[in-house]
């Protein structure tokens, strides 16, 4: 242990002191490299300042030759040719020999900077030249102006005054200039460049240090925040002009990174040479742990491979009666932990009561005949668990002459819980297999004989045990089923074992169905299935019968429109061409509404024994009223009429007789459809849409498809416009003939659409008829209608009656009066505020209902008129019984009532019957003044139509009223 932590201390110093010399060794040679970029940052600046005052004495020195050259010309020009300097040839030669003397200066010319194009009229003045300086040590002024680009290439304009008005301007050009000064400057590692006073750039050259100058982000963390540039910038002299040197970071980088690299090369040349001594002294402490560990674990092997199978040694001794056991051993009896020395009765207080007679018994008997002990027993620890131990052990004699009892003893409660285990689910095995209430048995996988029944076996099969065990399987099936049952036995386990049904005879020879549940299993040590036989026989009888009932009409005890669908979908399959004739019998409905249900279903039977007879091998759906007949056959048109008149034919059944006519609408497969049920509606589509035509028999059109599918669609359309009231109210004005004054209104529906057209009502509201709309809608025209009574009283139009016009579903409906009362109440209408407008084909079927109803309406103040008098084929007795307030000449007579005799006799008495019976009577659809005149002569009392006024909104109508009574009163 001593050894093992000196060791460890040893190995905790060499880390502990490799690991201080490396930090201190990174700071120093940080150190070194920070002081080394520092001490070459600050010679790179100073460099800088020098090349910055080179480039400028350079520049300075050819400007000052340029602007002395200048300034001469300029004093010559001023003493000897003063007036037209121009013009002098001297001058001219003078210019010529500065020009070849200065090979800096690209031209030499004087100009005057009076004249208006001049460019350099600007030098008039001195003050208003942006770069001039008189601070030269001459008396001429000097003015520089930014660089210009000219065949010659860049030059920078330089100006010397003559007079007031005249100069001597040259150009310097920047290529030379350029060239002097990287003479002196060398362009590999410096940038420089020249820029005026203003900041304007005249050249730059040298090397490009734009994208090499990007410092680093870590350099001011190196050597501080305190760095010198590395560019420096000179006045060049008296002229205004500014010089700029710049030094490459590469002059700093290159030998700096040099000294880096050795730096860092030598931190992790250390760095590895101490992780390579850690892993030698590491791997050598580990080889020692390694030797240790191995030394212990042969220490431990015995009490390893013991505490593996759970088994311990023991001890008993003669002398004290002490019980001694290894630290494994002890949790086992129950000892405290560490405790391994216990008395031989503290070991028996531990044992179960019913184990420790006989654990003690064997234990004497084993020492006083010195013979082995084996035995086993239960013992309960203190916290209640309860574990089984099998103890074996031989006494010994010790060089002593002492004696005592050494063992094992092996911890056996997984063991014994699993034979446990085993003899109970033998015993449940037993008891489900004997008192189970289905045939259960075992037979042999090979010899396929029984091995064993139980009692329900022998009950239901009437074989007594002993036969059983003499039999096989095929012995309780028929022959034929043989080969059908060695080849379910032969097929795979996940086959094998799904439940099936077959066909068993009894001891009787009776014939029962039994669901068979199977599994292989192992029997008295041979494979074997065992097998439970569950009697389905009812059962599948229910079944057969549900399934009659599913695919059968319980009625004609014809197949069904399922099981139609699926004989379609056969010959679809198989590509078959074949038709379907849908049969719709009319009359139906009266005799189920006159003489019950009962009545009805015996004459539908009736009808379907007839079709039976005539569809000789077709297949036949039956529904309430209508039957479908499918046949791969064509169908001919002689043979169906042959089954129209035999359906036709008078049916006689409990003391009545009914005639029953039959509409036929015919769908081919594959013309017509190529889906089942699409077939179907289609022959149920060309028979509803000739309901009413004389001809029996109607072959499917595409055109009847496309019809209904836009007669659904406007049907859609119109419900939504009924639920969210997308219809309008128009009114058209009805007026008294005698004194063309307007007794009242008529409430005239339009539905609009997005193109500003309006749908007829007579297009929609006998859809509303049919899909039971017109009930919503008609109270909506009332609600409208007694809102305009309201509105025609505001408007100082009191007393004006609105009509409303009331379909036959409405006057047949039961809430009419109700929503009339209603409405009237909610708006606290007067008696005669609202009028009721009925056709005569309201009265044709339902009359005395229809006539109840006009009462009670005319009975709570509802005027009712008789709308389009003459054309609803009613008798005229119906007007001597009719509760109406006026007749309504239908415009079909009025519209030639001018020039048509007939149409003028046919008004003329409806007019004369109307004065008889003193009922009002009103012309519909007047259109000019000659019908207007016939009819005023004539005595009719009152009219509408366009000569009149048009229909149109209230408020349109609402004008229209007010300047008709504004013209009536200027009338004298």
């Amino acid at each position: 242990m001593t050894d093992s932590r000196s060791r460890a201390v040893s190995i905790q110093a060499i880390i502990l002191f490799g690991s201080v010399t490396a930090v201190l060794l990174f700071f120093v040679l940080a150190h070194d490299l920070a002081s080394n970029l520092r001490s070459r940052w600050s010679d790179s600046s100073h460099r800088a300042d020098d090349a910055a005052i080179n480039v400028a004495q350079m520049a300075q020195g050819l400007l000052r030759s340029s602007a002395n050259a200048l300034i001469f010309i300029a004093e010559a020009s001023r003493r000897f040719h003063p007036a037209a300097p121009l013009n002098d040839t001297a001058l001219k030669g003078l210019i010529t020999t500065v020009l070849k003397q200065q090979s800096q200066i690209g031209r030499i010319v004087v100009v005057d900077t009076a004249k208006p194009d001049n460019p350099w009229a600007s030098l008039h003045s001195t003050s208003t030249s942006p770069l001039c300086n008189t601070s030269v040590d001459a008396a001429t002024v000097i003015c520089f102006d930014a660089t210009r680009d000219t065949a010659q290439g860049l030059v920078i304009p330089v100006a010397a005054a003559i007079d007031g008005r005249q100069w001597v301007v040259g150009e310097i050009r920047v290529a030379v200039l350029k060239r002097a000064i990287e003479r002196v400057v060398s362009p590999d590692n410096v940038a420089f460049s020249l820029r005026d006073t203003q900041g304007r750039l005249v050249l730059q050259g040298g090397h490009d240090l734009s994208a090499e100058n990007v410092k680093p982000g870590w350099v001011p963390w190196l050597i501080g925040s305190h760095i010198p540039p590395l560019q420096a910038t000179v006045p060049i002299g008296p002229y205004p002009f500014f010089a700029t040197a710049q030094i490459s970071l590469q002059d700093i980088w290159v030998p700096w990174r040099n000294v880096a690299l050795g730096a860092i090369s030598f931190y992790v040349f250390y760095l590895v040479a101490f992780a390579c001594l850690l892993k030698i002294i590491m791997g050598a402490a580990k080889l020692q742990r390694h030797y240790i560990q191995s030394l212990q674990a042969k220490t431990q092997h015995l009490r390893l491979a013991q505490r593996a199978g759970k088994t311990a040694l023991w001890s008993l001794s003669d002398s004290a009666q002490r019980f001694e056991c290894y630290e494994e051993a002890g949790d086992w009896f129950g000892l405290r932990p560490g405790q391994t020395l216990a008395s031989a009765n503290d070991v028996l207080t531990i044992v179960v009561p019913a184990d420790r007679l006989l654990l003690a018994t064997q234990v004497r008997r084993a020492w006083k005949k010195a013979v082995p002990l084996r035995v086993e027993f239960c013992i309960q620890k203190p916290e209640g668990v309860v574990r089984r131990l099998s103890a074996c052990g031989q006494m010994v004699t010790d060089e002593t002459g002492a004696k005592q009892m050494v063992g094992t003893v092996v911890d056996v409660t997984e063991q014994w819980s699993v034979w446990q285990r085993h003899i109970e689910s033998q015993h449940r095995f037993k008891v489900l297999f004997e008192q189970n209430p289905l045939p259960f048995w075992v037979f042999d996988a090979s010899s396929k004989r029984f091995l064993e029944v139980n009692a329900a076996a022998v009950r239901v099969y009437g074989y007594t045990r002993e036969e059983f065990l003499q039999m096989t399987i095929f012995d309780i099936r028929d022959t034929t089923e043989r080969l059908k049952v060695w080849e379910d036995l032969a097929s795979p386990p996940e086959v094998r074992n799904v439940p099936k049904l077959w066909v068993h005879r009894t001891k009787g020879g009776t014939a029962i169905d039994v669901r068979i549940h199977s599994v292989d299993i192992v029997f008295a040590d041979r494979p074997a299935r065992l097998v439970l036989a569950e009697d389905v026989t009812t059962q599948l009888a229910d079944e057969r019968e549900l399934a009659y009932r599913a695919s059968h009409d319980l009625i004609t005890g014809l197949p069904n429109q399922h099981a139609l669908i699926q004989w379609m979908d056969v010959l679809i399959a198989k590509s078959t061409p074949f038709e379907v004739a849908y049969l719709q019998l009319v009359g139906m409905d009266a005799i189920a509404d006159t003489f019950g249900i009962p009545v009805a279903t015996g004459v539908l039977q009736t009808v379907a024994s007839r079709l039976i007879t005539e569809s000789n091998e077709c297949t036949a759906m039956a529904a309430e009223q209508a039957f479908v007949w499918a046949t791969p056959n064509q169908i001919a048109d002689a043979h169906m009429r042959a089954v129209a008149d035999s359906v036709a034919e008078p049916i006689h059944y409990k003391d009545t007789q009914h005639q029953i006519n039959v509409v036929i609408g015919i769908a081919r497969y594959p013309s017509d459809g190529i889906q089942s049920d699409v077939l179907l509606a289609h022959a149920a589509l060309a028979a509803h849409a000739h309901l009413h035509s004389d001809e029996t028999i109607h072959y499917f059109e595409p055109l009847l498809a496309q019809q209904s599918r836009e007669k659904l669609h406007f049907a859609a359309c119109l419900r939504r416009a009924v639920k969210h009231h997308e219809f309008e109210l128009h009114f058209q004005v009805l007026t008294d003939l005698h004194d063309m004054r307007p007794i009242g209104l008529e409430a005239l529906i339009r539905w609009p659409q997005t193109d500003g057209t309006f749908i007829s009502p007579s297009t929609f509201i006998p859809i509303c008829e049919e899909s039971g709309l017109i009930t919503s809608l008609g109270h909506w025209v009332m609600t409208q209608a007694a809102k305009a009574v309201c509105d025609l009283k505001s408007a100082g139009f009191e007393g004006l009656p609105v009509a409303i016009n009331i379909s036959p579903a409405e006057l047949l409906g039961r809430d009419l009066i109700a929503s009339f009362r209603a409405v009237r109440e909610a708006y606290s209408l007067p008696s005669g505020a609202l009028r009721v407008e009925v056709t005569e084909s309201s009265l044709i079927t339902h009359k005395d209902k229809a006539v109840a109803v006009m009462r009670q309406l005319r009975a709570d103040g509802i005027a009712i008129a008789l709308d389009d008098f003459g054309t609803g084929f009613s008798s005229l007795s119906y007007l001597r019984d009719l509760p109406i307030d006026a007749l309504k000449i239908d415009q079909a007579f009025v519209r030639n009532v001018d020039c048509d005799e007939r149409s003028a006799m046919i008004c003329e008495t409806i007019i004369a019957l109307g004065k008889s019976l003193k009922i009002d009577v009103i012309a519909e659809g007047i259109e000019h003044y000659a019908q207007y005149a016939w009819l005023q002569h004539h005595g009719c009392d009152a009219a509408q139509g366009y000569f009149l006024g048009k229909p149109g909104p209230l408020q349109d109508v609402l004008k229209t009223l007010s300047q008709s009574t504004l013209k009536r009163r200027s009338v004298p």
